[in-house]
This record gives C-alpha cells, structure tokens and sequence, in this order.
C-alpha cells in the first residue's frame, strides 16, 4: 500500500516540472562568491533569463538556458564593478552577454546534475550545475549551485595573485510556466 502511494505520488507530481519553465532577475537571485587580494567577496547579476524544459521522466532530454547581462554585476563596490565590466574581465562593450547551456540532466543523488557549456567573452568551458526542484505555488523552486575556475582576468589581472580564479556560482530561481 505504502508502495502505490509512493508511486501515484510520484506520477501526479512529475506533470508540475514537466514542459517549459522561466524566471528572470525578477524571480530570484543569481549570485557568485570570489577571492580579491586573499579576501572573499560576493556579488550578484540584476539581469538574467533562465529557461528550462525539463521533465523528471526523462531526463536525458531537455534543455537548460541562461542568458546573464554581464553589464549588470554588482558587488557592493563600485571601482570593482567598473574593473569588472572592462576589457580586462567581462568586456561588457563587445560582449554584453553570458550564456551557458546544458541538453541532458543526470540525477545526482535527490538533485540534478547538468553537464553544461558556459561561455563568457568568447571563450567556451564545461560546467556542471547541480540543483534542485520542488513544487512551488505557479510553477517551481529551482535552487543550486556551480563551481568554476574560468580564467576570466587579463592584462594586469591574468595572474591569481590578486583576483583568485575560482568563482562560485548560487542561485535561487522560482520558474513560472513560459507562456
């Protein structure tokens, strides 16, 4: 008996996730957390889309994309949010955009693992994400996180010494159906 409720659970809720899912920088927080002279900082993008289409049934099909507004970075400090909108990291004038994109999900214990592509300033790298997702009221809760090290700096700041390489990535999304 406890089986057949399990199940019947499990089939009632794969609909919610089931199909085309968004959120924007109105939706959530799309955060990141780095080193500067040995000293943590953390920042945030006010502009991103995320699109997901994704069903839990099958998961080897589907999609995950971001489109983030490098332009909108924000760190609390406005001489490090310049730097970082120069030539020398995100080069906000010629690219203006990061994206990433994934095109199978993989389950990774009681969350899902993306094996996706994120390129930023014209340079292209794998990046796993990993996340969750829970019903939510209109749509669902998508919660996770990615480690990377890009080696976006260049020019004075292309060495480690002062601008550390590893970024962490954490979001906090709630997806509402794409209409």
């Amino acid at each position: 008996m406890m089986l057949r409720a399990i199940l019947i659970s499990l089939a009632l809720s794969s609909p919610a996730f089931a199909g085309a899912l968004q959120a924007d920088g109105t939706s959530g927080k799309l955060e990141f957390s780095g080193t500067q002279a040995g000293a943590k900082f953390t920042g945030a993008f006010g502009k991103f889309r995320v699109k997901l289409d994704f069903d839990p049934a099958n998961p080897a099909q589907g999609s995950l994309d971001v489109t983030v507004e490098t332009g909108s970075v924000n760190t609390q400090d406005a001489e490090r949010d310049e730097v970082l909108r120069s030539p020398d990291f995100f080069w906000v004038e010629k690219y203006p955009e990061a994206t990433y994109h994934a095109a199978r999900f993989e389950r990774d214990g009681s969350s899902w693992r993306v094996p996706g592509e994120l390129a930023v300033r014209g340079a292209k790298k794998p990046v796993p994400v990993v996340f969750t997702l829970t019903p939510a009221a209109g749509g669902s809760a998508m919660k996770g996180s990615a480690s990377l090290a890009f080696g976006l700096g260049q020019g004075d700041w292309a060495s480690t010494e002062w601008v550390g390489d590893d970024v962490e990535i954490r979001f906090d999304l709630k997806l509402t159906p794409v209409r």
